[in-house]
């Protein structure tokens, strides 16, 4: 595979550019689903490939191959060249320099995903599906349960003299359950990562999915009110997924942020500090540099509830004059990069949740949420579906379901009053619990 870049190099050098750059990816994963305790799903995949984005007379061109011998890629280079006389010219194209920041990459990769057999990934999932059924009779169904990994493997080189290789590897487990009483059903999906497949725990995960689907099984529907909300770490993950295209650099220089934000300003709850890390081992996306080369860091994006940073790569760092954050975003070789998060979250508080509700004293603890995505992309107005249960004397009542929440992210994160110890990545988004000083909620 080295072969391959040194060939790619040796082309693009003898080329008359501006700037040029390579990036080659390798990533190796691992699938499997169990139904009925005999393997219903099983795929390996091991994909390849180089992409090459040049620069001539100030126009970007991009191609990309998986074929990776010389004519192939002598192929790719004039493509790229033939797509950069087309583009349009813009004086901030370019690739980025070399630094002397360190390149972190421990713990980001752990040879266990090598290392432990395939049957014993298989048993994992079969675990995990015989632990829900033995939990509780109420669970009377399984959609999908599983286990994968993937490892990446990426070099980059560019004319500026960059030379940066990383690697990472991620696993999981996942379950999707049903669980019934009578004619009443209810769904619960739940999911663990880790960077070492043997510290997850496949009976946990059952138990944990198993319990939440029975525990909402019995809900009612309220009167409409407006009140106090405890909001489950999962849900505020979610919330800030949806804001945090307004974050980014790319978002600003575009005016498509949404809701709009300014550096300097204090938009959010005091309390609130939120933070992007390429470096966090515990979010999915961590890696040792970003998609062009950029080291991975952690920036402030929400000091005590003040906008302190946007996120940018390079090409928006130069467009909007400021620092580069490492947020270049690459799913593959086979796609351009673009302006993105790495691991985003919402530093956690020091409350447990049973002391969250006594706080709350009276209210509404939402545990999940439908229809997100309709938040209104200008104003950051949003009203969706939820369930959850209500909350009386600091103690959960009963379930509740058949209800919405309605509001404003930005007003939303302003009234947060409480934050809770439970912080947990979900993907690569993280938050814990917190308590919003009140918000609509609709009911009958």
């Amino acid at each position: 595979m080295v072969d391959a870049i040194d060939i790619a190099e040796e082309i693009l050098s003898k080329k008359n550019l501006d700037q040029w750059e390579i990036f080659w990816q390798t990533s190796s994963s691992f699938r499997c689903q169990t139904k009925k305790l005999e393997t219903d799903f099983f795929q390996k995949a091991d994909i390849s490939g180089i992409a090459v984005r040049l620069v001539r007379n100030g126009k970007m061109g991009f191609s990309f191959s998986s074929n990776l011998d010389a004519n192939s890629l002598a192929q790719t280079v004039e493509t790229a060249e033939a797509i950069a006389d087309v583009t349009v010219e813009d004086p901030d194209y370019g690739f980025v320099q070399p630094t002397d920041s360190k390149v972190e990459s421990n713990g980001l990769f752990h040879p266990e995903i090598n290392e432990m057999k395939e049957l014993d990934k298989i048993g994992v999932a079969r675990i995990i599906e015989e632990s829900a059924f033995t939990y509780d009779k109420k669970v009377t169904s399984i959609r999908s349960s599983g286990y994968t990994d993937v490892e990446l493997d990426v070099e980059i080189r560019n004319s500026h003299g960059l030379r940066l290789h990383g690697k990472s590897g991620l696993a999981s487990i996942w379950i999707e359950l049903m669980a019934q009483t009578g004619d009443e059903q209810e769904m619960c999906y739940w999911r663990y990562q880790s960077r070492n497949p043997r510290d997850l725990d496949p009976v946990r995960l059952a138990h944990i999915a198993s319990d939440r689907a029975i525990k909402r099984l019995g809900g009612e529907r309220i009167s409409s009110m407006k009140c106090p909300v405890l909001i489950e770490n999962i849900v505020a993950a979610s919330f800030l997924e949806t804001l945090s295209n307004t974050f980014l650099a790319e978002s600003h220089f575009k005016k498509t942020a949404s809701p709009r934000i300014t550096i300097g300003v204090e938009v959010f709850s005091p309390l609130i500090n939120i933070f992007d890390s390429g470096l966090d081992t515990d979010g999915a996306y961590a890696f040792p540099f970003d998609g062009e080369g950029t080291p991975a860091r952690r920036t402030t994006v929400v000091g005590t509830g003040r906008i302190e940073s946007l996120l940018s790569d390079s090409y928006h760092s130069r467009k909007m004059k400021a620092s580069i954050t490492g947020n270049c975003r690459r799913p593959g070789f086979d796609s351009t990069p673009f302006n993105g998060i790495t691991n985003l979250f919402i530093q956690k508080g020091n409350l447990e949740i049973p002391d969250l509700m006594k706080e709350l004293n009276s209210g509404i603890m939402i545990t999940e949420v439908m229809g997100l995505h309709t938040a209104n992309p200008i104003t950051g107005d949003f009203s969706v579906g939820a369930s959850g249960f209500l909350i009386s004397g600091g103690q959960i009542v009963r379930p509740v379901k058949g209800i919405a929440i309605a509001g404003n992210l930005l007003d939303l994160f302003r009234k947060v009053i409480f934050l809770g110890s439970d912080f947990e990545f979900f993907g690569n988004v993280g938050a814990p619990s917190m308590v919003v000083e009140i918000l609509a909620v609709s009911g009958q």
